[in-house]
């Protein structure tokens, strides 16, 4: 079975629209309709049923789309499989990053990985930790490289390659900093964490639960560094990475207030990783040299 059929028809039943499918997949809506009808004949079974703008997933669609990624993970582990009989490090290297990793941490590396295995054809994907860590279990990424989060699941390996140290921070001419004890008045300031439900929020609520402090105002958005730049705005304050740390931030924290994040690879610990993937594996965890990785 063409499991490009099967991809086809896990994101139009995933968004719940052709429409939706189609700019995601960059195909025409027509293009799209065209799989779909193929791998309904194949499979002798209505798999979408179209109400108006609505597309519902059949019974016989249930069925699939609980099947389909073991389906495609079976048919694209035994061509890799194939291919690295060989010993080569060829083939395709499908990761999951998110945007904090994949812009101030991976780039070396991935450099790196790129001169030396030129048969591999690399496809990183900026994603949000908590969904990279969903699509590594379903098995539509291999890899995936991401803050972990507090609870880890036992089906995933989660190999540390990071470990960075915290900060609360605030402008410098904040009102905030001109406080005599200025983590005491935490509470009368806003916050601006990252969106709730996601790794990184959950790992910053428990560090300044842990530390004691209690929050007032909270106030969101997406990616540590859109934060960075509203606090550096007078916005409120945050916790962030001491990298991140420039001024006008200053930071507010005594040396070992909070506790480091923790962030690194994780893939499945029942699954044979391919040589590219192994490849990636042992360059990153070689990334010691840095002064907060491991």
């Amino acid at each position: 079975m063409d499991i490009d059929l099967l991809k086809t028809f896990l994101t139009v039943a995933r968004l719940k629209s052709f429409t939706l499918a189609a700019k995601e997949l960059q195909l025409t809506q027509p293009a799209l309709s065209k799989r779909i009808k193929r791998l309904e004949a194949l499979v002798d079974s209505q798999l979408f049923d179209r109400v108006g703008n609505h597309v519902i997933v059949t019974e016989a669609g249930q069925l699939l789309q609980q099947q389909a990624p073991q389906i495609i993970s079976d048919i694209e582990d035994t061509v890799q499989n194939i291919r690295d009989l060989s010993g080569q490090v060829s083939g395709e290297l499908h990761i999951g990053t998110s945007h904090y990793i994949g812009l101030h941490l991976l780039p070396e590396y991935l450099e790196q990985y790129v001169d030396t295995f030129e048969q591999v054809d690399v496809n990183v994907e900026f994603i949000d930790s908590e969904l990279a860590y969903d699509r590594v279990l379903s098995g539509d990424l291999e890899l995936a490289l991401l803050t972990f989060p507090q609870q880890k699941d036992p089906r995933l390996e989660h190999q540390l390659i990071w470990r960075e140290k915290l900060a609360i921070v605030c402008h410098q001419d904040y009102n905030l900093a001109s406080e005599v004890e200025p983590l005491s008045h935490l509470k009368n300031y806003p916050c601006i964490l990252p969106p709730a439900h996601t790794f990184p929020r959950e790992l910053f609520e428990l560090q300044l639960e842990q530390a004691g402090i209690e929050l007032g105002k909270v106030k969101t958005a997406n990616y540590l560094e859109v934060i960075a730049k509203l606090v550096a705005c007078k916005m409120g304050w945050t916790l962030l990475p001491t990298r991140l740390l420039t001024a006008p931030l200053i930071n507010l924290s005594p040396e070992g207030f909070l506790s480091d994040r923790d962030m690194g690879i994780i893939y499945r610990n029942n699954k044979t990783l391919s040589n590219a993937s192994m490849e990636l594996l042992k360059l990153l965890k070689g990334a010691g040299g840095n002064s907060e990785s491991l």
